[in-house]
């Protein structure tokens, strides 16, 4: 992608710089940055972004893969692709939709954008903002990629509203403020505001806890009643909260006396962000996000102690399963190309300072095509799953396969130790496709595998190590005598 791209937010008509929007939607957030990187990941795509959608001006609220800057919502290919619709819109190549071929950040003036892919971020009936994928390649945007880009979506939308509940949350402690500052003579207008201020504070999504100065629970709103199952209880001692209220670390763990989100308020004066379980008989782990804070009167003294916290269980939940569908193929749940190449990695790193050689043994199928042309690729399908058993039972214990496509398969096999020993684990492998392979139906197909074999040492890089098996493998089906013969060859 140029420099110029670089530094936009979004491809869009040049236009002067603009000044930011005085209320941006929300403020940075790790979370967010990294759902823009899942954005990117399951969609294949170079590039991703989040900006802003509700002003004349595009902000960007986080990035992947490129430098953002402010720009013009009005005539920007965004607002252009979304008006074609709801939901998902995605364009496969830019220069071959009617509209674009002329747009600078297309035509090469300010970038040469080719596939692009964006959904509306909606919350409460209101377009804020846009998740937006491309690259300088064209791409054939999947139906599956589509669905999961509007999960990505659905997890931007619930931080944006998250965003909306703290600020509504301090608006009320500063109005709060200001009610204990009244003088006397305000003291029925303020017996009012704290009657409101009561009632919003039940009503609202996000768990308010106030404790005295010496951090014995005071008063819980509804929310972070219904999460713990009773209401606050000032004769609890600190040392006995996680007990009394249920609190656990991530895993359903006790937590530490120490570990509760108000002795870290107690003891540091302030928590910006901590994750804790919330674990009562009969229901699942409820995973809330805390913040707390001392509060003081105008002179500086201790008044007590107040902890906000938000319920982020779902948005977890959600974020583990792109996370997962992120590096794992769908049809057979093995690891894909991107894990693949992860662990490939680690597993050379291990192999230089172990001083022992890795294998990386690069598998296909034989006889699979003709399964998909006389059964169909449903059949087809089955075959692949069968074969992805079968391989994952042959290798050892800290073996990865993993599907890198079609009929393709990888086997990582750390600490070898020599080209003997991976000649056995490829036996085994060889060995499992001996008897065919049988679909649901009852139905059995005679399908092999070749196997070629590359011996990985320091110099190697997960490139070089796969195109070395992978040719390895092409040698054997190249070498290959008639009928059904499986070998392998190490290299």
């Amino acid at each position: 992608m140029s420099s110029t791209v670089e530094r936009a937010t979004m491809p869009g008509r040049p236009a002067a710089p603009a000044p930011e929007p005085e209320l941006p939607v929300m403020d940075a957030d790790p979370a967010l940055d990294g759902l823009v990187r899942v954005a990117a990941a399951v969609t294949g795509m170079r590039c991703a972004s989040v900006i802003t959608m509700d002003t004349a001006i595009m902000r960007v609220m986080a990035v992947h893969g490129f430098r953002g800057a402010s720009w013009p919502r009005e005539g920007s290919i965004v607002a252009q692709v979304l008006a074609r619709g709801t939901g998902v819109q995605t364009c496969d190549d830019l220069p071959l939709e009617p509209g674009f071929a002329g747009s600078p950040w297309v035509d090469g003036r300010r970038g040469h954008l080719r596939a692009f892919g964006t959904v509306p971020v909606v919350v409460d009936g209101v377009v804020l903002a846009a998740i937006c994928v491309f690259d300088p390649e064209p791409h054939a945007f999947t139906d599956d990629e589509r669905a999961r880009l509007a999960d990505v979506a659905t997890a931007v939308a619930s931080l944006v509203r998250a965003g909306q509940q703290a600020r509504q949350l301090a608006d009320l402690a500063a109005a709060s403020q200001l009610a204990r500052a009244e003088t006397a003579r305000a003291h029925q207008e303020l017996a009012r505001s704290t009657a409101f201020t009561r009632s919003l504070l039940e009503v609202l999504p996000v768990g308010v806890l106030g404790a005295d100065p010496e951090g014995r629970v005071t008063l819980f709103n509804a929310a972070i009643r219904e999460w713990h199952g009773l209401d606050a209880d000032r004769t609890v001692e600190p040392a006995d909260l996680a007990q009394a209220f249920s609190l656990t670390d991530l895993d359903g763990a006790p937590l530490p006396p120490d570990e509760v989100p108000l002795r870290r308020v107690l003891t540091d004066g302030r928590l910006d962000a901590m994750e804790v379980g919330v674990s009562l008989p009969g229901r699942p782990l409820r995973r809330v996000s805390t913040a707390g804070a001392h509060v003081h009167d105008d002179a500086g003294n201790l008044l007590g102690l107040v902890l906000t916290s938000t319920d982020v269980t779902e948005q977890r939940e959600l974020e583990s399963a792109l996370r997962e569908a992120a590096l794992h193929d769908p049809l057979t749940g093995l690891p894909n190309r991107n894990l693949l190449l992860d662990r490939l990695d680690q597993s050379l790193a291990a192999a230089e300072r172990a001083q022992r050689p890795m294998a990386v043994m690069y598998c296909d199928l034989d006889g699979f095509k003709p399964v998909n042309d006389s059964a169909g690729h449903a059949a087809g399908d089955e075959v692949l799953v069968e074969a992805a058993r079968r391989l994952a039972a042959a290798i050892r214990p800290g073996d990865t396969v993993a599907r890198i496509g079609g009929d393709e398969f990888v086997v990582l096999c750390p600490e070898v130790g020599s080209e003997r020993d991976a000649q056995v684990i490829a036996d085994r492998i060889t060995a499992a496709f001996d008897r065919p392979l049988r679909r649901s139906g009852g139905a059995e197909h005679d399908v092999g595998i070749s196997i070629g074999i590359a011996l990985c040492g320091p110099d190697d890089t997960a490139d070089s190590a796969l195109a070395a098996s992978d040719a390895a493998m092409y040698r054997v089906k190249a070498a290959r005598r008639p009928g059904r013969v499986r070998r392998h060859q190490t290299v």
